[in-house]
């Protein structure tokens, strides 16, 4: 009985672990620039793209746009993915787990 109950204390501290950690994705930004750098971006910690900030002035063709944009893009979501990985492990103290753990966040 008394492994049980030690079972869900743990179980108790790995939910207050996740649901720390899901806030502290949540409210993490990341910034990529296209390498041109004419577009900037802002994603959250899951990779959301919050904002796009673009200079007019050295965009004249819309297909170059479209890939600045893609790129600045990448380089956040790459950066949130990082993150989220390393938040990830120190939650399980570096323990791989057998599943996804972004699918709960």
């Amino acid at each position: 009985m008394k492994n049980m109950f030690s079972m869900l204390k743990q179980a108790q501290e790995m939910k207050s672990k996740f649901s720390e950690l899901k806030k502290n994705i949540d409210e993490t930004f990341f910034f990529g620039d296209s390498a041109d750098g004419k577009v900037k971006v802002k994603v959250t910690g899951k990779g959301i793209l919050i904002d796009i900030s673009i200079d007019n002035e050295k965009h004249d063709e819309s297909k170059v746009l479209e890939d600045s944009i893609k790129s600045a893009y990448y380089e956040a979501k790459k950066k949130a993915d990082e993150f989220c990985e390393l938040e990830m492990s120190k939650a399980t103290g570096g323990v791989s787990l057998p599943f996804d753990m972004k699918s709960f966040l």
